[in-house]
């Protein structure tokens, strides 16, 4: 079963650490509101699972300024293709 993960907090709040392990190949993870600031963290998301599949949410780059290049394995997506992912997965998990 895949699940679409959906990470808010910023890279100062640590939250990675904590979710890596339930990270599994065929899930998707979306960085939205303050997780867009991972984009300046490449190190940390090149230590994410094989097979993960990474966004950004648009608005919320756009927002905060944020048009750096994107991790080779990530994509953007807006909130229609946030909709899209959500049907797309089993299940959602939202870290909040």
């Amino acid at each position: 079963m895949s699940c679409l993960h959906l990470l808010n907090k910023s890279p100062s709040a640590g939250p990675l650490d904590e979710l890596r392990n339930l990270l599994a190949p065929g899930d998707g993870l979306l960085l939205l509101e303050d997780g867009v600031y991972f984009l300046h963290k490449p190190e940390e998301l090149a230590s994410l699972p094989q097979g993960l599949s990474l966004y950004f949410l648009t608005e919320d780059l756009l927002a905060r300024g944020l048009n750096g290049p994107l991790p080779a394995n990530a994509a953007t997506v807006d909130y229609d293709g946030f909709v899209a992912l959500c049907a797309s997965h089993d299940k959602t998990a939202s870290w909040f």
